[in-house]
């Protein structure tokens, strides 16, 4: 298994997108008229203004003057939350500038026909490129005439090459739409052994009425993983130390990288819990509990 820690990303990094444009960096000199929109780098929110004039009103210790709205379309994919997307008509392209060295990305939430990314360094210089087809081909004849295609939700790329100012350039053929990208560094648990499991978590509610008729009221939904995972026992305090680091952190976990029969094992959310057994004199064992953001 793998785990992807990410990177924290600023609108700053975000340096062009065909999703519109982004919000402005809230200012204590500015006086914002009513349904101004600003976004907050100390919390990584975006307000929009209820009552105008609003000069020096600080947005989240002022509620009079300020609401919280949702992120702006170009920023949406990368605010950390797959509730919310990043949607176009057409074909959806930006491109992202780390800081930092980076060696994998995944993104969530997928909707178009093909992924391309292309990782050039700080000098311009081409490093890899990856190119996702996002319809999955009909395995029989049957399913050719009779089934639509489907969509390939997520994708994973663990091959980027690890170089400091990384500029990454995706498109996404479209229609298209993204819930979520996470760009960051990449940590190996272990292998997952034989009976790991998938479920979902399902928040939708359900009501009765008094002359007993059902209705739902379709709700979001959270997957779950539980993987107890081998490793060798000289590992044992770095992958302790490395689970700890990210508790109350979302991360990417792939249970099985590479191999398309497990995305399943793919999520992007939280551990739940963790326990690592010295199972044997050069082995340990980790069985870890995940949850997907929902």
């Amino acid at each position: 298994m793998l785990l992807i820690r990410p990177t924290k990303l600023t609108p700053a990094m975000v340096t062009a997108s065909s999703a519109g444009a982004a919000d402005p960096d809230y200012s204590a000199t500015v006086s914002y008229a009513l349904n101004s929109r600003v976004y907050l780098p100390a919390n990584g929110k975006t307000y929009e203004c209820v009552q105008g004039p609003a000069l020096g009103k600080y947005p989240p210790t002022e509620p009079l003057y300020w609401k919280l709205a949702a992120p702006s379309n170009r920023w949406s994919m990368f605010d950390g939350e797959p509730s919310t997307s990043t949607v176009t008509t057409g074909d959806l392209t930006t491109t992202v500038v780390v800081p930092g060295r980076i060696n994998a990305v995944a993104l969530f939430g997928l909707v178009g026909s093909r992924l391309q990314i292309t990782q050039r360094s700080a000098a311009n210089t081409v490093l890899a490129t990856f190119d996702k087809q996002l319809i999955r081909p009909p395995a029989s004849w049957y399913e050719y005439f009779y089934r639509t295609s489907e969509q390939i939700p997520d994708a994973v790329f663990t091959g980027l090459v690890p170089s400091t100012g990384s500029r990454l350039e995706i498109t996404i053929k479209g229609p298209a739409a993204c819930a979520a990208i996470v760009v960051g560094n990449q940590f190996d648990l272990g292998n997952a052994k034989l009976g790991a499991s998938t479920s979902i978590v399902d928040y939708s509610k359900k009501a009765t009425s008094a002359d007993g008729v059902q209705t739902f009221e379709p709700g979001r939904f959270s997957r779950r993983m539980s993987v107890v995972l081998e490793q060798p026992g000289e590992r044992y305090p770095s992958v302790q130390r490395e689970l700890e680091k990210v508790r109350a952190t979302p991360c990417v976990w792939l249970g099985v990288p590479d191999v398309e029969r497990y995305s399943p094992m793919t999520i992007y959310g939280f551990y739940r819990d963790f326990s690592l057994e010295v199972a044997y004199s050069t082995t340990n064992l980790c069985s870890l509990e995940i949850e997907s953001l929902t």
